[in-house]
């Protein structure tokens, strides 16, 4: 294997599913005390953040997870899109936007929640990011973020559509859309900064595969 080729595996990738992997292994191992003193110190309590307690959890609630089913979930989107976003911009780029997606996706949650105490884990709002950059910059690429091997600019509709109805619904649920919303219109603004032409492109492309999709839906009496 060459330099190239090496510098193109998608290196972070592995190592965000691996500790991920280890924490969540670490917490259904250790006694039941033991693992909610993790979940007390390193989750994300949007009222302690708003009265200057546990600013770090903006980061580590990213690596908890609610449970395997919770886990195995992002972990197959994060695999379906961050292994190909890696590739496409890079090792540190990909850093930069799974790590600020998610910290924008708390910031999101907390101050739409501000008097919340329960807890916020889990990396969907970092892998929002890491899809609207493929979304924007890739649409056309076939990614197993849903399971199903769909286009990128279907996956973000999908997703954005569901997240953006939910939040304007006020859906409650233990799903905090909120958070996704964050990380995914940050996920966006970091794909401009990349290429803005060519995410002005992906955008263009995103309306007319909706467009098409409503006309559909209308046409047949879906919508």
């Amino acid at each position: 294997m060459d330099d190239r080729e090496r510098k193109k595996r998608p290196i972070v990738t592995y190592l965000l599913l691996a500790s991920a992997a280890l924490i969540q292994l670490y917490v259904s191992i250790v006694p039941t005390p033991e693992a909610l003193r993790v979940y007390e110190a390193y989750s994300l309590f949007p009222v302690r953040l708003f009265d200057g307690v546990g600013v770090e959890a903006l980061v580590t609630y990213i690596f908890l997870h609610g449970g395997w089913l919770h886990f195995f979930v992002n972990a197959i989107a994060l695999w379906g899109a961050g292994s190909i976003v890696e590739r496409e911009i890079g090792h540190v780029r990909y850093v930069l936007v799974y790590l600020s997606s998610g910290v924008a996706a708390g910031l999101a949650h907390s101050f739409l929640n501000m008097s919340s105490s329960i807890p916020l884990v889990g990396s969907s709002g970092a892998i929002f990011g890491v899809i609207a950059v493929l979304f924007l910059l890739m649409p056309f690429k076939i990614t197993f973020a849903l399971i199903v091997p769909l286009p990128a600019v279907l996956v973000g509709i999908m997703l954005s559509a569901v997240t953006f109805s939910a939040v304007w619904l006020s859906a409650d649920g233990i799903v905090a859309h909120q958070s996704h919303l964050g990380g995914f219109i940050f996920g966006c603004l970091w794909a401009f900064t990349f290429d803005r032409r060519r995410a002005l492109k992906g955008l263009i492309v995103a309306a007319m595969v909706f467009a098409i999709l409503y006309y559909l839906g209308v046409h047949f009496s879906l919508v």
